[in-house]
């Protein structure tokens, strides 16, 4: 059975937009940038589509503006109109996952199989009201039982952990979030149930390190085995097996 592996860059996102990063965006990723009303909001879109290109181009030694973005196949009803982002070119470019927030973002190349991420910066929300939409009882209550200083890092995790994973099966938070427990009372990895979709039903979630401030992880189809992560903060190479 293959381990399951990623390539994984956590990127600390510049405060206004770069030349060098909007010279990297195509035309559709500018117009898109131009829809911004916030200079940091702008900042973070044009940086994050920046950091995905230059990842992936590293992986597929290609130039970061050769690469050209489509969509999978919809896991739902089959649209590529709105299913999963993928590489269109070059062809046969490996899954990958994305993700921002605020001056965070994530980026996972998956060479043998698909893969998911998320991260959130860590802000005040209604936590009652939030907890009943999105958590399950068992969740829930482990969360709202917390001392109150502790409740948010672990809506946050727990947060981060099933968006990761319905990413990866490619529904997004479409499905009801409810119904996928994630341990959020378990640091590091773990095992999680999620049978949207045509992909497996068991996924590997690992807490992935990012600073303060923030959560985040990486979903893996569950093979049994510990992934085989290795995870790149810009400029600090760093290789990492099993829990990140």
């Amino acid at each position: 059975m293959t381990t399951p592996e990623a390539h994984v860059w956590t990127v600390s996102l510049p405060p206004t937009a770069t030349v060098d990063d909007l010279a990297l965006l195509d035309d559709a990723e500018r117009a898109r940038a131009d829809r911004y009303r916030r200079a940091e909001d702008r900042a973070s879109f044009v940086g994050g589509r920046a950091a995905l290109r230059r990842a992936l181009a590293e992986h597929l030694d290609v130039g970061a503006t050769t690469i050209a973005w489509g969509r999978a196949p919809c896991p739902g009803c089959g649209s590529d109109r709105h299913g999963p982002p993928r590489v269109a070119e070059p062809p046969g470019a490996p899954a990958f996952g994305f993700s921002r927030s605020g001056r965070h973002a994530l980026v996972a190349v998956a060479p043998s199989g698909p893969v998911g991420v998320d991260v959130e910066t860590v802000r005040p929300l209604d936590l009652p009201a939030t907890a009943r939409q999105c958590l399950s009882p068992a969740e829930a209550a482990y969360v709202l039982g917390l001392p109150p200083r502790e409740r948010l890092p672990a809506f946050h995790r727990a947060w981060v952990r099933k968006e990761a994973v319905t990413k990866a099966v490619g529904v997004g938070i479409a499905m009801d979030l409810r119904t996928v427990d994630v341990s959020p009372g378990r640091a590091g990895t773990v095992a999680v149930r999620c049978a949207a979709g045509a992909g497996p039903d068991s996924w590997t979630v690992t807490d992935v390190d990012v600073g303060e401030g923030a959560a985040a992880a990486l979903a893996l189809p569950g093979t049994g085995r510990p992934p085989s992560i290795r995870t790149r903060t810009w400029g600090i190479p760093e290789s990492r097996k099993g829990n990140s």
